[in-house]
């Protein structure tokens, strides 16, 4: 028997349960909790089972200056940050440091300024989409590979949405694996500007829907038996309104790199510390700002973010649902939609959609996992 899994990055609960979406073909519904994050996050969690403090992935840069791919680049912050933050620069900067980072991984420097980059490295090293791609953790591509059983994966690695649509029909009419896995990423980028166009959201879900369908009429001409399961890693959040978080740190007067370092996640701030004063004196700026919170030691264990060493932040503040920081360090368009919210948030929340009820419970995004092993026969 095959077994089909195909991820849809972004394709939220709140967008699902609402709408007749393959229900002809994908009778079993239901929300899923998902991690607070990105898909940085997520995805890695869905492939292992397992948190970001037990996977080691959480968000795309870390701290860790004696690893970062730009410390070449350390000599330009003596310079005017306006010299070296135009996209001519930037462009070299992120070429440069793709190439000695060797990342096979995601890589995107976004809008991080580039006199801070030197303190930070790359979380994702490889492509999480193969075997090893996130060692020393096992994925389910490593299991597969372990136990001999015949597989297929397609992602943005090495396809477009379409071809990759293209390649898994091919390859499961062609009986080339027992198990097929698809990454399709595309709806995430149309729902960050579209999510609020109710019209347009609709025509993009009955596009996505007869892809997927293209996908399962093509699994059971293949196997009339095959297990089909159509998930995703997250929601989409419309966003209400904006802060400047950047602006309202800044006022405060402290000095990056000497007092502090922050990274504008758009939902979320990281901070890293020098300075007793600066950390006393932006705590107590934070506290009093209606836009967010400060997630706590409870909540990060909860989250499975509390990462020993404070790699990812020695302070997370998260903004409130609906409410993003711009500009940010993830850009400076105000995008109509945003995840990376609180997973309570009910936009926040990732879909499953699948043929039949699942052999194993499943309400989180990473009990996606279990499924898969049990799908492929690994005991």
């Amino acid at each position: 028997m095959i077994s089909v899994f195909v991820l849809v990055d972004a394709l939220g609960w709140e967008l699902v349960k609402g709408r007749q979406f393959l229900s002809d073909l994908l009778p079993y519904r239901t929300g899923l909790k998902t991690v607070f994050g990105f898909s940085s996050a997520a995805i890695p969690s869905i492939l292992t089972g397992l948190l970001p403090r037990d996977h080691g992935h959480w968000n795309l840069y870390l701290y860790d200056p004696a690893r970062s791919p730009f410390r070449w680049a350390r000599p330009l912050s003596a310079l005017p940050s306006a010299w070296i933050n135009n996209r001519y620069v930037r462009k070299a900067v992120s070429v440069i440091g793709r190439k000695v980072s060797g990342t096979r991984g995601y890589f995107q420097i976004y809008g991080i300024p580039v006199e801070i980059l030197p303190f930070f490295d790359v979380c994702e090293k490889e492509d999480i989409y193969r075997p090893r791609g996130l060692k020393p953790v096992k994925s389910i591509f490593d299991l597969l590979e372990q136990h001999g059983i015949a597989y297929a994966v397609y992602s943005y690695h090495q396809y477009s949405d379409a071809q990759a649509i293209e390649a898994v029909v091919g390859d499961i009419g062609k009986g080339a694996a027992r198990f097929y896995f698809v990454y399709l990423s595309e709806l995430d980028a149309f729902l960050h500007k579209h999510v609020q166009d109710g019209d347009r959201v609709a025509g993009e879900l009955e596009k996505c829907a007869v892809n997927i369908r293209k996908i399962y009429e093509a699994a059971l001409a293949a196997d009339p038996g095959a297990s089909f399961y159509a998930f995703s890693d997250h929601g989409m959040t419309p966003i209400r309104e904006t802060h400047d978080l950047m602006a309202a740190v800044g006022q405060l007067g402290w000095r990056v790199p000497r007092d502090y370092l922050a990274v504008y996640d758009s939902t979320m701030a990281r901070f890293w510390f020098f300075n007793d004063r600066a950390r006393a004196s932006i705590q107590e700026r934070l506290a009093a700002l209606g836009c967010g919170a400060v997630v706590g030691a409870v909540e990060q264990q909860r989250f499975g973010i509390d990462f020993a060493d404070n790699r990812f932040g020695e302070l997370i503040f998260m903004m409130h649902a609906g409410c993003v920081i711009h500009p940010s360090h993830m850009g400076r368009t105000p995008w109509a939609g945003m995840h990376g919210f609180h997973p309570d948030e009910p936009t926040c929340s990732a879909a499953l959609i699948s043929r039949r009820s699942p052999p194993l419970p499943v309400q989180n995004v990473w009990d996606m996992f279990d499924i898969m092993v049990y799908e492929a026969g690994i005991r």
